[in-house]
């Protein structure tokens, strides 16, 4: 290997980084998934960049590259016939295509990296924000790496490394041996690397990280050559491919022309899937021994993380980007019609709602059913008086109450949820409408035409209610194609005010929540939307949309016609009033599709 030109120095004076394509050609070396690009994200002009004179070569790449290679395009798709490697449709057998490196999301590297180091750093704070795509910001499709976060990245295992350095318990968690000799530079090496990677590191990787290891004192020189060695490692793992990205090497294929993935492979889609976190000693092993090789084993270990704390994390998270709970923020209510709507309730309403599921799905073992109609909620001394409770009954803590279950229950009929999709001053029915039939039924609406006429008629003569309103303004053919599915929907939480309030009577006139939604291929009707959500909460459709968000969430992808027996399958469990979040999220992890890869998948893209 040619020898790195001299490095120079970085922002802490006490550190000089590794030269920026001495990596990419670590790696390319190692016959690792490495190589062309530069996965510390160095300057634009450092040799190994893609440039033909860097030692790194240009068949390969690490972060920022949108084609990584592995130095074999023997089941790349990109082909004469398709040179950019389109996604050209789902296999027979049902497995779908897609890609074999994923990189980690910013809260599956926080995550990863304080259970790899024992560190809350919480890097990924000053990193650009996940992209949303598809629903959720876990999108495989969308977790490019620009080259700012590919700086980033540099910039984080840069700092991570001499923290470690500087902190004892995590030193000791990363460096199993005191000798302070080639032989400790190893153990660690392998013993680290495994956990950092995922897997095993070949030989030449560990010689490799060898070599970079005793270049410590050359390139940290503060005195201490083992020490510094070891910053200089964990700088290099930080920012391989490896760390970065969920990699998947199997490549050989069974007698249905699938490629099983590995242990190590399965191990990692069952703890970013469950956990958002690589794998703990328990699931190493589990794959090391080959218990995950059957589907019994896979369901044991799925079972055993999702009776971990670290699962409700995961729930968590599904549920906060299904139901928007973003939209919750910066309420702002008329402080002469609704006093008592504090403005900084945007906190106190998302920890409600994120109570209510974990109550829902760990303590109650509850699925769809419960999330939508169990009349309880979490209250404290100002949230209280908008569910009608005596607010000096109550402190700043969080406790659970139950409802009136006549008028409400579940995560649509909490304050959050109503007052979010509701006006300074009126509620909104459209919105409430439309949040409905695409997040909970997954209708296809299409967004309204960019120069719709938003304002409504003023409340005054015949025009007495919010929904007299809506129902003027709409009433054109062309809005109805659309409005007369949105409207009634919304309709029937008029029952509660733009707060959240329950109310029997607007501007002294009684209220009209009566409709009718079209569920299973049939209009069912209803009278407010107690009844409305009863029978949503019973469809097949809304089932199937819970069962298909799940899917895009878990396996980090869109759903595909390969997955339609999976999603029968859930579909059809839900329906079954025992069956759990917890139950479904196993039963993921039993798909061939969570199991198997086509041997044509699709890189990065």
């Amino acid at each position: 290997m040619t020898p790195p030109p001299e490095p120079h120095e970085v922002r802490h004076p006490a550190i000089r980084r590794i030269a920026p394509w001495l990596l990419p050609a670590l790696l390319a070396c190692s016959g690792d998934i490495g190589g062309g690009d530069n996965p510390a994200g160095g300057p634009d002009d450092a040799p190994g960049a893609g440039d033909s004179d860097g030692p790194g070569g240009d068949d390969g790449a690490g972060p920022g590259s949108t084609t990584p290679g592995d130095g074999d395009t023997g089941d790349d798709p990109a082909t004469a016939d398709n040179p950019h490697g389109e996604d050209l449709g789902d296999l027979p057998d049902g497995v779908p295509l897609g890609t074999r490196l994923t990189r980690l999301t910013h809260a599956q590297y926080d995550n990863t990296v304080r259970d790899l180091l024992g560190l809350d750093a919480d890097k990924s704070a000053a990193f650009l924000g996940d992209p949303t795509f598809a629903g959720y910001d876990n999108n495989a499709e969308a977790l490019a790496v620009t080259g700012r976060l590919g700086r980033d990245y540099r910039r984080a295992a840069e700092e991570l490394a001499v923290a470690v350095l500087a902190d004892s318990g995590a030193y000791e968690r990363v460096v199993p041996c005191q000798s302070a000799d080639t032989a400790c530079a190893r153990q660690f090496i392998e013993e680290f690397g495994a956990r950092a990677f995922r897997r095993p590191l070949s030989d030449d990787q560990v010689d490799l990280y060898l070599t970079l290891h005793a270049r410590g004192a050359e390139l940290v020189g503060s005195g201490d050559a083992f020490r510094d060695g070891v910053q200089l490692t964990l700088e290099g793992m930080l920012q391989s491919p490896n760390f970065l990205y969920r990699v998947e090497l199997s490549r050989e294929e069974n007698d249905e022309g699938l490629i099983p993935l590995d242990g190590y492979e399965l191990a990692s889609r069952l703890s970013y899937m469950l956990w958002n976190s690589m794998p703990d000693d328990a699931l190493f092993a589990a794959a090391a021994d080959g218990e995950l090789d059957d589907t019994a084993g896979i369901a044991g270990q799925a079972t055993r993380l999702l009776d971990d704390d670290r699962a409700r994390g995961v729930v968590a998270d599904f549920h906060h980007q299904w139901l928007d709970l973003d939209h919750f923020r910066d309420l702002t209510k008329s402080e002469t019609l609704y006093p008592e709507f504090q403005s900084d309730l945007s906190d106190a309403l998302q920890e409600e709602t994120r109570r209510f599921i974990e109550h829902v799905v760990f303590e109650l073992e509850g699925g769809l059913t419960p999330l939508l109609r169990e009349p309880s909620t979490f209250v404290n001394q100002d949230l209280a008086p908008l569910y009608g409770l005596d607010g000096s009954a109550y402190g700043p803590d969080f406790v659970r109450v139950d409802l009136d279950e006549q008028t409400r229950g579940g995560v649509l009929t909490q304050i959050g949820f109503l007052a979010s999709h509701a006006y300074t001053t009126n509620t909104s029915p459209i919105h409430r409408g439309v949040f409905v039939l695409r997040q909970i039924l997954c209708y296809p609406l299409p967004d309204p035409p960019g120069d719709v006429d938003l304002t409504l008629p003023p409340i005054e003569g015949a025009i007495r209610t919010t929904r007299q309103q809506v129902e003027v303004h709409t009433s054109p053919d062309s809005c109805q194609g659309c409005h007369g599915i949105i409207n009634p929907v919304g309709y029937a939480f008029e029952q509660f005010d733009s707060i959240g309030r329950h109310r029997t009577e607007e501007n002294g006139e009684p209220l009209d929540t009566s409709g009718a939604v079209r569920l299973d291929g049939a209009d069912t009707s209803y009278q407010d939307s107690t009844e409305m959500l009863d029978a949503i909460a019973a469809s097949e459709d809304a089932r199937d949309c819970y069962a298909r968000n799940w899917l895009r969430y878990a396996y980090g992808r869109d759903d595909r016609e390969a997955d339609t027996s999976t999603l029968s399958e859930i579909t059809g469990a839900l329906a079954d009033p025992d069956y759990s979040v917890k139950s479904m999220l196993a039963a993921l992890t039993q798909s061939r599709s969570f199991r198997f890869r086509a041997p044509n998948t699709v890189y990065q893209p």
